[in-house]
C-alpha cells in the first residue's frame, strides 16, 4: 500500500495500517492500558482486560460479538454502527439472537467466532469498541482504532454483565428496572412451585457431535435461570459445571422429572438434533416415557439478554406449572 493510498484513508485506518503488521509479529500494544487519569469527556471504566478511557456519552458503538454484545445494547436501546455477526455460507450474514430487534444500518464487520475485521472497524470510525471476553487476542488491536471494552457474559451471573453494558453506556436505570422485573418473575415462580418445588427435578441437555450431548445451561441465560430457580437436578448436573461433552452412553444418568431439550438450530433444522431426540437411549428415559421431555427453541432463550432469560421464564413457567406435571417420575 502506497503513502499516498493510507494518506485518503479516514484517520482511524491509516493508523491502522502500521498496527496491523505489527500485530502479525505480536508486537501492537494499548497505549492507555491501566490509564486511571482520562481526558476531558471519558472517564475510567474497569472490565475484564483492565480498565480504559471511555467516552463519557458514545456515539458511534462497534460490537466485536453479536449474541454477546450487539444484543445487551440493543435491549437498552443503544443501536451500534457496527456489530460481528455469522457469514452465511450462501451469501451475506445475520447477527444472531436479535431477530427481535431492528438492527437496519448496522454494519456487518466480519465474523463472531474470530477476528472481527479491523479494517472494516477503523473505516467506520467508533468512538467505543464493545465484545466479550474471548477477544482478548484482538484487545490490543482495536483499541489501537478507539477505547475497546470485553465484558464478560460467561464467568458469573449473566445480570451482573448486563448492568456493566448499561453502566458503559449510561443506561444503569433501564437496567435495573429490566433487573427489578426479572428478579419479581423468578420470584413469582417460586411461590406458584410452592412444595413442587422440593420434589421436582429438572435436567437442562442439548445434542453435540453424534455420541455426545452436553449439559446446556452452564452460563448465559439459562444457566442464570436455572441457578436463581436452584431446582433439584440429576447428579451430574449438580454445580456450576462446564460445556463438557458426555458420552451418549451416560444420558440416563441425566434423567429427571422434567427433560429439557435446547435445541439451537431453531427453525433451521438440525438433523443431528432429530437423531439425538430419535435415538433409543433418549428413548428410553423415564421422562420421555411419561411424556415431560420438551425441547426449547435456544435461539430464543440464549444469549446474553434479559430478553433470553424472560424467554426461558415463560417457558419454565408453561412447563413446570401445568397442573397435570408427574412430578415422581425419577427417584432423587
Amino acid at each position: 500500500m502506497s503513502y499516498s493510498t493510507v494518506a485518503s484513508l479516514p484517520y482511524a485506518l491509516e493508523r491502522l495500517v502500521p498496527l496491523l503488521l505489527a500485530a502479525r509479529t505480536g508486537s501492537a500494544t494499548a497505549p492507555g492500558a491501566g490509564t486511571q487519569n482520562c481526558p476531558a469527556g471519558f472517564r475510567p471504566f474497569a472490565h475484564s482486560a483492565g480498565k480504559t478511557c471511555v467516552p463519557a456519552n458514545p456515539q458511534r458503538i462497534v460490537a466485536t460479538q453479536d449474541q454477546n454484545a450487539l444484543l445487551p445494547l440493543l435491549e437498552l436501546g443503544v443501536k451500534p454502527i457496527g456489530s460481528a455477526g455469522l457469514p452465511l455460507e450462501s451469501e451475506g450474514f445475520r447477527f444472531r439472537r436479535v431477530d427481535d430487534f431492528d438492527t437496519s444500518g448496522i454494519a456487518f464487520i466480519g465474523n463472531y467466532w474470530g477476528e472481527a475485521n479491523a479494517e472494516t472497524i477503523a473505516r467506520l470510525q467508533p468512538d467505543l469498541i464493545v465484545g466479550d471476553a474471548y477477544g482478548v487476542d484482538y484487545y490490543d488491536l482495536h483499541s489501537q482504532i478507539a477505547p475497546t471494552v470485553l465484558i464478560d457474559v460467561h464467568g458469573r451471573p449473566l445480570d451482573e454483565a448486563l448492568l456493566d453494558f448499561a453502566a458503559l453506556v449510561g443506561r444503569s436505570d433501564q437496567a435495573a428496572r429490566l433487573r427489578d422485573a426479572y428478579v419479581a418473575r423468578v420470584a413469582a415462580l417460586l411461590e406458584a412451585l410452592g412444595e413442587r418445588k422440593d420434589s421436582l427435578s429438572v435436567s437442562v441437555i442439548t445434542a453435540g457431535d453424534a455420541g455426545e450431548f452436553y449439559r446446556a445451561d452452564t452460563g448465559q441465560a439459562l444457566g442464570t435461570v436455572m441457578s436463581d430457580l436452584d431446582l433439584l437436578r440429576p447428579a451430574p448436573q449438580q454445580g456450576e459445571g462446564r460445556f463438557d461433552a458426555f458420552s451418549l452412553e451416560t444420558l440416563p444418568d441425566h434423567d429427571a422429572d422434567v427433560v429439557l431439550v435446547i435445541n439451537f438450530a431453531g427453525d433451521a433444522g438440525d438433523p443431528g438434533f432429530d437423531a439425538f431426540i430419535n435415538s433409543p437411549i433418549f428413548q428410553t428415559l423415564a421422562a420421555t416415557r411419561a411424556g415431560q421431555t420438551y425441547v426449547i427453541d435456544g435461539t430464543q432463550t440464549a444469549g446474553a439478554g434479559w430478553t433470553k432469560m424472560d424467554a426461558f421464564l415463560t417457558e419454565l413457567e408453561r412447563i413446570l406449572l401445568a397442573p397435570e406435571l408427574d412430578v415422581d417420575v425419577v427417584t432423587e
